[in-house]
């Protein structure tokens, strides 16, 4: 787990979609299924996001972030998420 500001977050969010958008330009896909930006970013202003793998969680504040996510892997253990 990583834990960033939303700032720091959403530019590299930004970078790794402009990064799939080539590739994908490259391959010659469809305009159709290009990556879009709206699924790598938070539309937000403030706060942190706690990201890892293919998850990522969104706060208000830090501490809030980070207990979100604990309890998020307890879930997944015990529910098996």
């Amino acid at each position: 787990m990583q834990v960033l500001s939303i700032e720091k977050y959403n530019k590299q969010q930004t970078a790794k979609w402009n990064a799939d958008w080539d590739k994908a330009k490259a391959e010659g896909r469809h305009w159709g299924n290009m990556p879009q930006l709206a699924f790598y970013i938070f539309d937000k202003s403030y706060g942190y996001v706690a990201f890892g793998g293919t998850k990522a969680l969104w706060h208000k504040s830090k501490k809030g972030v980070i207990a979100w996510w604990e309890q998020e892997e307890i879930n997944r253990k015990v529910r098996g998420w």
